[in-house]
């Protein structure tokens, strides 16, 4: 699991700050689990104590191990021989799931296939791969390498079909008409998320809020009247507004941009997105694997110390540290 030095850091001063606020008893009930080991404080323990917290810990490491589905969260070092032969068994198993379905190639580990394997592998990622393209709406998400010349025709007039039906904004018909926006009245916030950036209304539809404005977005609360006008949303209480983008549009209706899909997804706390590990500040719950996320802030490349995510299936928002 890649975490960069601010996360990690970050890790090592929360479990510290948790081992020095817990009682001997706390504590021990926590080492003796073995699923927590960053937070036992082990110097706190007798040394019976720690030979059954360090047992509890190889027990449980082999368990997640033994799943097949986290090998970047299997300590394999815990591992004896026998295990790790089936562990490595277990992993090529559930590995070869993951290839079969053509689904995420970005976790399939190909060299772990027979060639047979991989031909069925390679398949399947190339039907994947022409189904989302030949939706139209995910160009840049679309391997085009991967299409056959009659393939990449099709795709190709789908785009543009796609291109053609997409709807104009109100705002973006004003803009051309050069008239006042169209403004809808008579809705309400449902929730104000990731510190004024994400803002979701009683009508379904979810809107992005411009970095100079989150201030202002920010301290909104729910149940709270507003307009909606072009780009703008209108506190009607506190005759306040700010700059918004929608994200959705209204009564769930589909996202206006693609995102990113998760992955895999681990006890609420682990996320590979775009190939990448990304890990909750505390949790997030409610993200699964196979959701649609947008990165509000941070960067889907992993190339940052923190991340925002907005949750396209759910309309929550939930911080994360980044990979390397």
């Amino acid at each position: 699991m890649r975490i960069d030095n601010c996360g990690v850091a970050a890790i090592l001063i929360a479990s510290a700050v948790f081992a020095m606020a817990q009682s001997p008893s706390d504590n021990l009930q926590v080492c003796l689990s073995g699923q927590y080991p960053a937070l036992c404080n082990h110097a706190a323990l007798t040394p019976e104590q720690l030979r059954e917290a360090r047992a509890a810990e190889k027990r449980e490491n082999l368990k997640v191990c033994m799943t097949g589905q986290y090998p970047a969260l299997c300590n394999h070092s815990l591992l004896d021989d026998e295990e790790a032969a089936a562990v490595r068994k277990a992993e090529r198993e559930e590995n070869l799931k993951v290839c079969s379905s053509g689904m995420y190639p970005a976790l399939c580990n190909h060299s772990l296939l027979s060639a047979h394997e991989l031909k069925t592998a390679q398949e399947a990622e190339r039907a994947e791969n022409l189904k989302l393209c030949m939706d139209g709406h995910y160009k840049s998400v679309c391997n085009h390498t991967l299409l056959t010349p009659e393939q990449a025709k099709a795709v190709a007039a789908a785009e543009t079909s796609a291109a053609a039906s997409k709807p104009i904004s109100p705002a973006g018909t004003a803009k051309e008409a050069g008239s006042r926006p169209t403004c809808q009245s008579g809705l309400s916030i449902v929730s104000v998320d990731g510190d004024g950036k994400i803002i979701r209304l009683d009508d379904g539809s979810l809107w992005k809020v411009d970095d100079v404005d989150t201030v202002t977005s920010s301290i909104w609360l729910p149940a709270t009247a507003v307009v909606v006008c072009g780009d703008k949303i209108i506190n009607v209480d506190d005759d306040e507004s700010v700059d918004a983008q929608p994200l959705s549009s209204a009564r769930g209706g589909q996202a206006t941009l693609a995102g990113y899909t998760i992955e895999a997804s681990s006890n609420d706390e682990t996320f590979v997105i775009n190939g990448e590990v990304f890990t909750a500040k505390t949790y997030c719950f409610n993200f699964d694997r196979g959701d649609h996320v947008l990165f509000t802030d941070g960067s889907p490349t992993g190339a940052c110390a923190s991340a925002t995510l907005l949750n396209l299936r759910t309309g929550e928002v939930c911080e994360v540290w980044c990979g390397d």
